[in-house]
């Protein structure tokens, strides 16, 4: 008898522990309110931290328009999506960042890994997608 109130309990506290472990952090997409020459090492920096390889060459004005940032070999996929299909571009090794906005904080999250790497001197606004109409 005892042995299963000794259970129950032990349960309940592991049910109850593993509800409160679930973070309550708000995550929000983000753009960048101004880019520097130390915010693009840092942003690089922060690539190479979750992904690997080598340092891309960003654009300056990255993360200002669009909280996500694809990259294929380490360089921006912008110019060179204009004059290639689907089928070129669906074959390249792509990769997806997005900046956000964690409780007030500016990090760049990798998807693919669920990892993130705070950013310490980029400013950061909540992303608020315009509507079309």
């Amino acid at each position: 008898m005892k042995a299963k109130l000794l259970l129950s309990t032990l349960a309940a506290l592991c049910i109850s522990a593993c509800s409160h472990s679930q973070s309550t952090e708000r995550v929000r997409p983000a753009l960048l309110t101004e880019v520097t020459p130390s915010i693009l090492t840092e942003l690089g920096r922060a690539i190479v931290s979750l992904k690997g390889g080598t340092v891309p060459t960003l654009a300056i004005d990255v993360f200002t328009q669009s909280p996500q940032l694809l990259l294929t070999q380490g360089q921006s996929l912008e110019k060179y999506a204009a004059g290639m299909t689907n089928t070129s571009l669906s074959s390249l090794p792509i990769s997806a960042f997005e900046l956000q906005l964690r409780d007030n904080r500016c990090v760049l999250y990798y998807p693919k890994s669920r990892q993130f790497v705070p950013l310490q001197y980029a400013k950061c606004i909540a992303y608020n997608k315009k509507d079309p109409t």
